[in-house]
């Protein structure tokens, strides 16, 4: 089997599996998530959060957006603005995202642009992750493109069942420095 066609099976089951899921798991899933990004030292001392609008089965960040902006930090969310790009967007208040491509709530397009360079933490949704950072998206190639552009700690955010002994990645697949799921926060780094 090629990689493509491994990486279209594992996206297709996982994405079934996270379509079966009920509201309460998510949910429990959701919270507990928050509270270990939370915990993070690195989000403690970050300035400016980039999160993103869960969108088919992701973990929702909802605890994580209202605690930043509750702290003053800068919270940033991607505005898809092409095939493959998008852009950090500020956003101060969360009742003003809309549905943009393919659906997913974004900040409206006068929202202000943060250059990559200036946010600290980037939490980073996924089909899959593996401990070593390895990282499996969609497939457009948005964060694949945007990360390269930043410094900031990447941390991949996933259900359990997406944490994978090895996902398969390619050269221009972006490693993240932790995975955080509901039962643990997986470091690649040293804080």
């Amino acid at each position: 089997m090629c990689m493509n066609d491994e990486l279209s099976a594992l996206r297709d089951r996982l994405r079934a599996l996270r379509a079966a899921r009920p509201q309460q798991e998510q949910a429990r899933d959701a919270q507990a998530v928050a509270a270990r990004i939370l915990a993070l030292p690195a989000y403690q001392s970050a300035r400016t959060v980039m999160a993103y609008a869960a969108a088919r089965g992701e973990i929702a960040l909802d605890a994580v957006m209202a605690d930043a902006l509750l702290r003053g930090k800068a919270l940033a969310l991607p505005l898809c603005t092409g095939p493959g790009r998008m852009q950090a967007r500020r956003v101060t208040d969360l009742s003003r995202l809309r549905p943009g491509r393919y659906g997913i709530p974004e900040p409206e397009p006068d929202c202000p642009e943060l250059a990559p360079v200036t946010i600290d933490l980037i939490l980073v949704p996924g089909v899959a992750f593996d401990p070593r950072g390895g990282r499996v998206g969609q497939g457009g190639g948005y964060y694949d493109r945007f990360l390269p552009l930043s410094r900031a700690l990447r941390v991949g955010v996933c259900p359990e069942f997406a944490l994978l002994d090895r996902v398969p990645v390619r050269a221009h697949d972006q490693r993240m420095d932790a995975v955080v799921t509901p039962s643990a926060t997986l470091m690649m780094y040293e804080e």
